[in-house]
């Protein structure tokens, strides 16, 4: 087997500029990054242009894994059509293989079940024409939230199999959230993204952690990572696998480098895939 092809997402270290971030991607020998459109002064939210981004990445070596994230995705209005093809544009621009979309997160958002099959079915009718024109991939995330709107994979499978959309879209695992809402069943045929990180937080079920707790994935994980990634790869994933950690405490470690470097050393060990840098899972 080569190795698992990582990637880093910039949850990683949000505190760094742009240069710093792209010399501990380096540092840590990951062969992509995620970048994102939520972190204050940082790339997109201070108006650097795909041209000059995607410069500085390909100067570096480095590939893109997606952009993070079309949010709210499953409320369909103006608004957020205009906000989608923004990104979609300048997810091609830069080269991006995909953009993460985002269900709605919102516990009195008012609407039924059946108001939420129809809003997701739509909302993905309308995304498939931009996705498919710019030659990209939506990349359907169910979080796994009490609040959330799409909880369950198989929720994201039937409605992206509805619409008759597998030729735009493809679903985010992300080992977390699916830990978190309890679900059991997933599709590594349809998956193009997978987000991993670690639970080490023992005092609280599942339905009850929140993004702080998500640190790098190590021994005593009760998130199940390894035998999540053993299942998606016997199913047949050769994505990546991007390192998506939200405790401040990780962000601001001054020994992040070797913390993550351990982490990739010890997912690679455990779900029985030497390497820690890229290659195709087999």
């Amino acid at each position: 087997m080569s190795a698992i092809r990582f990637s880093i997402n910039r949850t990683c270290s949000p505190q760094m500029t742009l240069a710093q971030f792209v010399t501990f991607a380096q540092t840590v020998g990951v062969e992509a990054v995620e970048v994102r459109n939520d972190i204050a002064g940082r790339e997109f939210a201070n108006g650097m242009d795909a041209t000059s981004l995607r410069a500085v990445l390909l100067d570096a070596g480095l590939k893109l894994a997606s952009i993070n994230a079309l949010q709210r995705f499953n409320d369909w209005t103006g608004s957020r059509a205009e906000e989608a093809l923004q990104l979609i544009r300048y997810a091609a621009m830069l080269g991006a293989p995909g953009i993460v979309m985002c269900p709605v997160i919102e516990a009195d958002h008012g609407w039924s079940e059946a108001e939420l099959e129809l809003k997701l079915r739509h909302s993905l009718r309308m995304l498939r024409p931009m996705f498919l024109d710019h030659g990209i991939i939506g990349f359907v995330e169910p979080l796994g939230m009490k609040a959330s709107t799409m909880k369950l994979q198989e929720t994201a499978v039937a409605a992206v199999s509805d619409i008759d959309g597998w030729n735009a879209f493809q679903i985010c695992h992300d080992t977390f959230q699916f830990f978190r809402c309890g679900d059991t069943r997933m599709f590594p045929e349809h998956i193009g993204l997978v987000h991993i990180s670690g639970i080490m937080r023992r005092d609280l079920p599942p339905h009850e952690l929140t993004e702080p707790d998500r640190g790098f994935v190590s021994a005593g994980d009760r998130a199940g990572n390894v035998e999540q990634l053993r299942k998606l790869i016997a199913g047949g994933y050769e994505g990546y696998v991007s390192i998506e950690p939200f405790d401040p405490a990780v962000q601001q470690d001054p020994e992040i480098a070797a913390r993550l470097k351990a982490s990739i050393d010890y997912v690679s060990g455990a779900v029985g895939i030497t390497g820690t840098v890229s290659g195709v899972l087999a």
